[in-house]
């Protein structure tokens, strides 16, 4: 991940490299080995993100956004948030 690059930059590099890797061990071309990975459920969520409401952040703000949410979520219901 490069400092500036956006959601959607982010989840068409990781595409782009699973695509490689697939075409590398198949021998098929590239292209019809992204069809391959954009029809596994991974590659179809990689996707979504690509286009979706969040492919403009910066990736950086996005996960540290995620991650923050996915602590709330875990946190027992009337534990002290512990955030500074």
């Amino acid at each position: 991940m490069q400092p500036e690059q956006t959601v959607s930059e982010m989840a068409l590099e990781v595409l782009e490299r699973q695509a490689k890797a697939l075409a590398e061990r198949s021998g098929r071309p590239l292209e019809e080995a992204l069809v391959e990975v954009l029809k596994t459920e991974p590659g179809g969520q990689l996707s979504e993100l690509a286009e979706g409401p969040h492919r403009n952040e910066k990736a950086r703000r996005w996960q540290a956004a995620l991650l923050e949410e996915r602590v709330e979520q875990r946190l027992p219901k009337g534990c002290p948030d512990r955030r500074p």
